[in-house]
């Protein structure tokens, strides 16, 4: 998980592992995390080295590895998948160190636009190049051997020069631009998007804090340091835009296909739909802020994988564009109601009677821009359903199938809506049952997005990873949200509470 290794960059350590196989066998690089398996390879530490995991030329977890790809995804336990996923590291360190990890050479007039190891070429060598008798990245690293003791890399430079060559004379086609490789290196090593995640989070906190000592204490006033948290927060904002907009570039595709893109895309539709808010509320954008912070920090969990990978067929359509994009810029808003939600019952827990005038008016004020945004998101969720029915029927022949994404959709769709209107029913017209049902709502979220893609199977699970076990924080969070609802309850009843329709001003 680091771009380096002791003193090497990544791009040294690749290099010396493909010219020097035999130097790195012994070398403790591959992560082993399950205590079991540390035991049966006999090591002490995080790591084990290529060499631990073989006896006499024979692969020692062979046995295991095959078991556990045996059984489906879903009843596989940590350990089996820790097994895979350690099977995976090593089998990368053997691609490296017998040159077949390199598919840099242009196979020319093949359909799929094949690009083939040093090793493949020699097989289709005549066909392609008359004078191609040896592998050419052999040839590179027969010459950059000697050239690493020496520093005369003269042999070495014209070996690469000639790899060049033929890759710029048999497959100019699929060689990217410059200005492409530039900006997905400059990506990569930028690493924006979680570089973004505590700036969000801390501009949130810090803006919020200034907001709530305001409503608390109306004698102090922070203008000045609340516009340099705004500007701030705007960089921030077209940071992450540049973001999404160079991930587009360099993938060939809109960044929400997959379930790390999404997350990302959702953190842009949240922070945006908070400036959207700011004017009408400017305790709006710090709650955006935190969520924002939030959910990029889950983007960069384990179990996402941020790497740029191409679209499954189904996705190939300007559909992923308008649909996807609808369906999850819901989400911000649905979470700007959340977290608005959350942060409204907090306040309604310390209002008191000399503070009760403000805080009424703050609740108020408030509970419109949870209406306001999840009117929003619901309009955003409905269109994109529909225009999902259009695809769906594009690609399956059939509007509507009750897929379990289609059926959460659904579910979300009537549990924001009777939210709204509750407001119709008498005896739920106070704020606080708006304030306690929109946060709660938006449990029905987070299972249309991650319930349905990692516990249920369907046509809808592009995103899908192995199954992950429920969080343990998660019955700690829905029980911390309960006392807080309970609380502010009670408060709410004991200072007579506030009407949906109306406030009374009172001296």
């Amino acid at each position: 998980r680091k771009n380096r290794f002791g003193e090497l960059r990544a791009d040294r350590v690749l290099l010396s592992m493909s010219a020097h196989p035999e130097a790195w066998f012994d070398v403790p690089m591959i992560r082993v995390s399950d205590v079991e398996l540390k035991k049966q390879l006999g090591i002490t530490g995080s790591r084990a080295s290529f060499s631990d995991f073989f006896d006499q030329g024979r692969y020692r977890l062979q046995d295991q590895v095959q078991e556990v790809y045996a059984r489906p995804p879903g009843s596989r336990s940590r350990y089996d998948k820790d097994i895979v996923a350690v099977d995976e590291r090593v089998n990368i360190c053997l691609m490296v160190f017998n040159g077949t990890l390199l598919r840099i050479f242009p196979l020319p007039d093949h359909p799929e636009q094949k690009w083939i190891t040093g090793t493949e070429l020699l097989r289709y060598g005549r066909s392609i190049d008359s004078t191609l008798t040896t592998n050419p990245l052999e040839v590179y690293f027969n010459a950059l051997r000697p050239a690493m003791s020496s520093g005369d890399y003269t042999d070495a430079d014209d070996a690469l020069a000639r790899i060049f060559e033929f890759q710029y004379e048999h497959g100019s086609d699929l060689i990217p631009p410059s200005l492409h490789v530039d900006l997905e290196i400059l990506y990569h090593n930028f690493n924006i998007f979680d570089r973004l995640y505590p700036w969000y989070m801390l501009l949130g906190f810090g803006l919020l804090i200034l907001f709530l000592i305001e409503l608390f204490r109306p004698s102090l006033q922070f203008n000045r340091a609340v516009r340099v948290f705004y500007v701030a927060l705007w960089l921030a904002f077209l940071l992450h835009t540049l973001g999404l907009a160079v991930r587009w570039y360099i993938s060939g595709h809109a960044p929400w296909s997959n379930g790390y893109e999404s997350m990302i895309y959702i953190g842009w539709a949240s922070i945006l739909a908070g400036f959207s808010f700011y004017r009408k509320s400017p305790m709006t954008l710090p709650v955006t802020a935190i969520l924002t912070g939030i959910v990029l920090f889950t983007a960069h969990l384990s179990w996402m994988d941020p790497q740029i990978t191409n679209l499954v067929p189904v996705l190939r359509s300007y559909w992923l564009t308008i649909h996807v994009s609808t369906i999850t810029a819901s989400y911000g808003f649905f979470g700007l109601a959340a977290m608005m939600a959350l942060l409204n019952l907090c306040i309604m827990i310390f209002r008191t009677r000399t503070n009760r005038l403000r805080v009424n008016l703050a609740v108020k004020e408030l509970t419109l821009i949870i209406e306001m945004a999840m009117m929003a998101g619901l309009i955003l969720l409905v269109m994109g359903n529909f225009l999902g029915g259009v695809w769906a029927n594009e690609s399956w022949g059939r509007y509507w199938g009750w897929d379990p994404k289609e059926t959460w959709s659904l579910v979300t769709i009537i549990v924001y809506s009777f939210i709204l209107h509750i407001r119709l029913i008498p005896g739920m017209r106070s704020l606080l049952s708006v304030n306690v049902l929109s946060m709660f709502a938006f449990g029905s979220v987070l299972m249309t997005y991650f319930g349905v893609n990692y516990y249920l199977s369907g046509l809808h699970s592009y995103a899908q990873g192995d199954p992950v076990p429920v969080p343990s924080g998660l019955y700690y969070a829905v029980a911390i949200l309960l006392v807080i609802s309970l609380l502010a309850a009670f408060n709410d009843r004991r200072s007579g509470g506030i009407k949906a329709d109306q406030i009374e001003l009172e001296e």
